[in-house]
């Protein structure tokens, strides 16, 4: 009987996630270093885009296949080029970011949801969207999509659920990370 209802947690709990990727290129790219552009924040809550940011760029760090520009350098960069809005970059420029600070690729996104779990719910949730650009042609080279919620991970009797907001993007984020092919 126990194995029953592990079975179908575990079943229930493969099924609750949403991660979407695609990888564009034909050819294999070599990716040895990146720039994040912060986050666009359509979220709501504040500070949303830079949290989310700051956790890519660790969860980058701590995958260990690319090397990762500096933060500061990619925020001089924008203010260089007066990009006035983040999570977005044009083909011409992530070509020019490319040269300027010697990446191979930039990653840019959204935090659609962002909610600590405050409040009626309780619960944690979390919506993030990403893209990887070549910078050297400024095609996309992979798209991730990825929503959870704290109770996404629970696998029988309360064992499992993430009840802090940022420990939830680190596993969303894990996650997308998992399904780059690089």
């Amino acid at each position: 009987m126990i194995w029953r209802v592990l079975a179908i947690s575990l079943l229930f709990l493969s099924s609750c996630g949403r991660t979407y990727h695609v990888v564009h290129p034909k050819e294999r790219v070599e990716i040895r270093k990146v720039a994040v552009i912060p986050f666009y924040n359509i979220s709501g809550r504040r500070d949303a885009g830079r949290i989310v940011t700051d956790v890519f760029v660790t969860e980058l760090v701590r995958d260990g296949r690319f090397e990762v520009e500096e933060p500061g350098n990619v925020v001089q960069f924008m203010f260089d080029e007066w990009m006035q809005r983040v999570g977005e970059i044009d083909e011409d420029r992530a070509i020019v970011l490319g040269k300027r600070l010697g990446v191979d690729a930039v990653i840019t996104g959204t935090v659609e949801v962002f909610e600590d779990g405050i409040g009626p719910r309780g619960v944690p949730s979390v919506t993030i969207s990403a893209r990887m650009i070549d910078t050297k042609e400024g095609r996309v080279l992979w798209v991730g999509r990825n929503s959870r919620k704290g109770d996404d991970y629970i696998v029988i009797f309360d064992f499992g659920r993430v009840r802090s907001v940022v420990t939830l993007t680190q596993r969303v984020i894990r996650e997308m990370l998992e399904t780059m092919q690089f």
